[in-house]
């Protein structure tokens, strides 16, 4: 029977502490008040000071909850905070250089099509710096990428990538494709390889890729 007893306070101080924790934050704007024991000395209840004792026997059990429910608030916050400082995971450049090669082999089959527009609509719209190779221009504006591509289609050019690497930035919703290829211009007779370097700038936006830079 003793023994029996001891559980049941043990319990009945569980669910106790469950439910002053529970209904914390409705008394973080209560003032100070006053507890008393079963001695029936009076006992301090301040707001701003965050204490839990329970004294053998259950003659007192005190918790300063607006303290309490400021420290889990708290704890919150700084786990809010982490998170939200937590840098974004994307690929590794190992598994963004086939993303890279793909794209690359789409500019290059836009190319082959001879229409300077399919060539054009792998660019982006906006934020744009393109500086071709055979050209003094720096353009900025869709219309001129178009423009520059009625040309260079007639060229008949073919690119073939020789070494290359990856560096991806923003988790992967974009990344810098860049190395050497051979390409190779014009007719006939006249066609003939010329090495080069290359950098592309490729970002997605909603759900396509771009390229922001070349």
């Amino acid at each position: 029977p003793g023994l029996a007893a001891d559980i049941l306070v043990t319990m009945l101080r569980q669910i106790l502490l469950v439910a002053i924790v529970a209904t914390a934050s409705a008394f973080s704007t209560a003032p100070a008040t006053m507890l008393r024991s079963s001695a029936g000395r009076p006992v301090s209840m301040r707001p701003a000071h965050t204490s839990v004792k329970m004294m053998e026997g259950g003659d007192l059990f005190v918790a300063a909850l607006p303290g309490l429910a400021a420290l889990g608030v708290s704890l919150q916050n700084q786990g809010g905070a982490a998170t939200a400082a937590a840098p974004m995971a994307g690929p590794s450049p190992e598994e963004m250089l086939p993303v890279a090669r793909e794209n690359f082999n789409k500019w290059n089959g836009a190319l082959q099509t001879k229409d300077p527009k399919a060539v054009a609509n792998l660019y982006s719209t906006s934020g744009l710096s393109f500086l071709p190779t055979v050209s003094p221009q720096h353009i900025k504006k869709i219309d001129n990428t178009e423009q520059y591509f009625v040309d260079f289609v007639k060229k008949n050019p073919f690119g073939t990538i020789t070494d290359d690497s990856v560096t991806v930035f923003d988790g992967g919703n974009s990344y810098l494709h860049s190395g050497m290829y051979t390409f190779e211009l014009g007719e006939g007779d006249a066609r003939a390889p010329v090495a080069a370097r290359f950098s592309y700038v490729w970002r997605k936006f909603a759900g396509d890729w771009k390229i922001t830079h070349h």
